[in-house]
């Protein structure tokens, strides 16, 4: 299915009966990298994904990008899903996009999952593996820089244990082929994302926070920080788990998100 906003086309999937779900994957991602969390939910409530201009099947960046850009891109998508409000989830960037789009649009969100995320987009030394596999993607290949990448990505215990996980995930980047300057073009945004000053609005608004004890790229102390900064927010700290929460971490990352569903009134009580 194809959503619209403006000239941009965006590529989106809908799964499963109940309240909607919109689904916000991080940089460079798409809709495809929620394949693990979807088996979860798709039963549960209505999962809405879609592929961040740039990547997947939408249509490809044009310039530098901007959160506005990639709030009024995800609202495109609930719209053409049917949907005046959802339930949100947003990890890494596309957590940062769900708290723009939570606090410029309140009245769109009915309650708001933050995934391996962080409220200011400046903060501390500058991801270096990331950047550095960015730059060199182009010269070496997806496969080689997703190496460099992976000590930033993944817990130590899974690149140990179960290299078959990572493994499964440089495949379907390979198969994304998300370009270079699609990378950059989110990382323009990310660098001008800050919320900090604003967190406060969210009070009275059900909010979990989910982030991995072991997470390199977006230390832990992000999400405290996001945690602390909106009223009656939950933190969940997942022990053994990086950056990529449902790699690292399936069970209960899916566990979280469906416990969090239950207590925004999105499951029936039983499957709550």
């Amino acid at each position: 299915m194809v959503a619209r906003n403006g000239s941009v086309e965006l590529a989106y999937d809908v799964a499963g009966p109940g309240e909607p779900l919109l689904m916000i994957m991080g940089l460079s991602g798409s809709r495809r990298a929620w394949g693990r969390l979807l088996p979860h939910l798709s039963g549960r409530v209505e999962c809405i994904t879609f592929d961040n201009r740039g990547t997947g099947d939408s249509d490809g960046v044009r310039g530098l990008l901007s959160m506005d850009d990639m709030v009024a891109d995800a609202l495109a998508v609930l719209d053409a899903a049917g949907h005046d409000s959802a339930h949100v989830i947003g990890v890494s960037m596309g957590g940062m996009i769900a708290q723009h789009v939570a606090l410029e649009h309140r009245d769109r969100v009915r309650s708001l999952i933050l995934g391996c995320t962080t409220p200011v987009g400046r903060n501390g030394a500058p991801p270096w593996r990331l950047l550095s596999a960015t730059a060199l993607r182009p010269l070496v290949g997806s496969a080689r820089t997703f190496r460099l990448v992976a000590p930033a990505l993944y817990a130590e215990r899974t690149r140990r244990e179960h290299p078959d996980r990572i493994q499964d995930d440089l495949q379907l980047r390979l198969q994304d082929a998300t370009s270079v300057r699609t990378s950059i073009a989110q990382l323009a945004a990310i660098s001008r994302h800050d919320t900090r000053r604003r967190l406060a609005e969210l009070g009275g608004l059900e909010v979990t926070i989910l982030h991995g004890e072991e997470d390199a790229l977006v230390p832990i102390e992000a999400g405290v920080a996001l945690a602390d900064a909106i009223p009656g927010a939950r933190m969940v700290g997942l022990p053994g788990c990086g950056h990529m929460l449902t790699t690292d971490a399936e069970e209960p990352t899916a566990a979280a998100v469906i416990e969090h569903l239950g207590r925004a009134g999105a499951l029936p009580a039983a499957a709550a």
